[in-house]
């Protein structure tokens, strides 16, 4: 296994999705072009976060169950 049982890339990924997150209200009326990034950035980065949860849970499976 390693650290965080090999969810380093998920953590990762999920604390700058949290930090753009927090970071959204700070900046919604600095600029509307950073607005439209905030809203397509976040949920982005929130799916990536998703995706590696769900592909390292699938490897921990996969590799727990073998033939």
């Amino acid at each position: 296994m390693g650290y965080f049982y090999n969810h380093l890339a998920t953590l990762s990924v999920g604390a700058f999705a949290a930090v753009l997150t927090g970071l959204w209200p700070y900046f919604i009326d600095f600029a509307p072009i950073l607005n439209f990034t905030f809203m397509v950035v976040v949920p982005i980065t929130w799916f990536l976060t998703f995706a590696c949860w769900m592909t390292q849970k699938s490897t921990d499976y996969m590799h727990k169950h073998t033939s």
